[in-house]
């Protein structure tokens, strides 16, 4: 019953904070329902991309790269992952300069392929957060039955449906607060948890490192190294560019300077620094005692890391929720209604969706039980990387393609799939050669599609 405990009362914290800023919310009002009433501050930005970025996966996942590749593993996935944000960075930026009048890559496929190309890609708008959204479920009820023997299926389920909830009724500001709040737990954990582990040294009951036995500096840096390190650039850029939410999180900044700084801030320097040293010391701890991340917490350490860890999960889902909200609303409901509808009908027919899509995704986290956060997210790898190569080079080039987008991104990831199940190495070589050829067959593709040019704004 303590896991429940500690849950609902996490919950019950969530509905505050939901409660106490839905009076400042105009619910039927996409200002204030989705853009949070205009611009924020660089401050709450930072928070609100540190939030939404740490996911249950940069602790899971991290460290338990760490028995895979000895230290190469955690730097390898905060580097990679670093890298892939800068990436994005760069994407809005662009964006930002060159066509200010749209709010999300949807609306930039648009005006450079045009409403055929937009119109798939909304299969990769929906796809790809709802995939992460599930995995952060999936984390939540993992620690939760470990550590207390509660429901998989209840916590994960619950999980996605109370976020869900909160975004319905908040909309942006309240998950602009939530992930203020977020971010603070998150910060004062990780720096008191520094200091203990300073003060205390590697014997402190609560989270206990056995014997050293680390796979050392040279373990995993030769060629598998190399290759993860490379799929986790992939694997993250895919799922970070195409959610609608870090878009509409970046209109909200009042410049392009302020929004540069709190991307990095946030997505780089703060969520790269805890993820690195966390991901290290748990990893090596986990890897040294022969046991799971989660058997190293004991005692009191074990009801703030659930605390923690249900926080940041949460956090990671209303982020998602609030980017479908704002697809759903302004920019799905004129492509299947025209620009008619009032502010009122854009976001009931948005509500109605993310309580479609909260209830599937719900269901979906039961499937994942027992299925390990770095498999599913490695997996992915393959499916991600296909529709990346039109987004970057519609930003490169500016030559008409025509239909080779669409069939660029087809034929890379059937491609890719088939080279991953017809490969004959291990499952790291597969994965990572089902990865290349879902990017190098787009690249192919579009490659062959220079052949006249597209009126191009700017």
């Amino acid at each position: 019953m303590i896991g429940y405990g500690i849950f609902l009362g996490c919950a019950t914290l969530l509905g505050g904070i939901c409660l106490s800023t839905r009076r400042q919310v105009r619910v039927y009002e996409a200002k204030s329902m989705i853009y949070g009433g205009g611009s924020t501050g660089n401050l709450t930005l930072t928070f609100s991309v540190l939030a939404a970025w740490m996911w249950t996966t940069s602790v899971f996942g991290s460290a338990e790269t760490y028995a895979l590749y000895g230290i190469w593993g955690p730097v390898s996935y905060v580097l990679g992952a670093c890298i892939a944000f800068a990436g994005l960075i760069a994407v809005l930026v662009f964006l930002r300069k060159r066509f200010p009048e749209v709010i999300t890559w949807l609306g930039y496929l648009q005006k450079r392929y045009g409403m055929r190309a937009k119109t798939f890609y909304y299969l990769f708008a929906v796809i790809v957060p709802a995939y992460v959204l599930i995995e952060q479920g999936v984390g939540i009820a993992y620690v939760l039955e470990d550590f207390y023997g509660s429901s998989f299926r209840i916590i994960s389920f619950l999980s996605v449906l109370i976020a869900t909830g909160y975004v319905f009724f908040g909309g942006m500001k309240a998950v602009l607060r939530e992930e203020q709040f977020t971010a603070v737990i998150l910060l004062t954990a990780f720096a008191a948890g520094v200091v203990f582990v300073l003060t205390q040294g590697e014997s402190v009951q609560g989270l206990e490192p056995q014997a050293p036995g680390s796979p050392g500096l040279a373990a995993g840096a030769g060629l598998s190294a190399l290759r993860y390190f490379i799929m986790a650039i992939v694997i993250a850029f895919g799922q970070i560019v195409f959610d609608p939410a870090y878009y509409l999180k970046a209109d909200l900044a009042k410049s392009t300077g302020g929004l540069t700084l709190a991307y990095i801030l946030g997505g780089i320097v703060l969520w790269g620094g805890i993820t690195l040293a966390s991901s290290l010391y748990l990893g090596r701890a986990a890897y040294a005692g022969g046991v799971d991340v989660t058997d190293l917490f004991t005692g009191p350490a074990r009801i703030i890391f659930s605390i923690v860890i249900i926080f940041i999960g949460i956090s990671t889902i209303v982020h998602f929720m609030i980017g479908f909200l704002g697809v759903f609303s302004m920019d799905l409901y004129e492509t299947v209604n025209g620009s008619n509808g009032t502010d009122r009908d854009k976001i009931v027919f948005g509500r109605i969706l993310i309580v479609a899509m909260g209830l599937f995704c719900a269901s979906m986290t039961i499937a994942l039980e027992n299925i390990s956060l770095l498999t599913i997210d490695v997996f992915c790898a393959i499916f991600f990387a296909a529709p990346c190569v039109p987004l970057l080079i519609g930003i490169i080039s500016q030559r008409n393609f025509g239909k080779l987008p669409v069939i660029s991104v087809v034929a890379g990831i059937i491609g890719g799939l088939i080279v991953w199940m017809s490969a004959s190495g291990g499952i790291s070589e597969n994965q990572f050669a089902g990865m290349g050829a879902s990017l190098l067959i787009p690249l192919i593709i579009m490659m062959g599609g220079y052949v006249k040019r597209l009126p191009y704004d700017g």
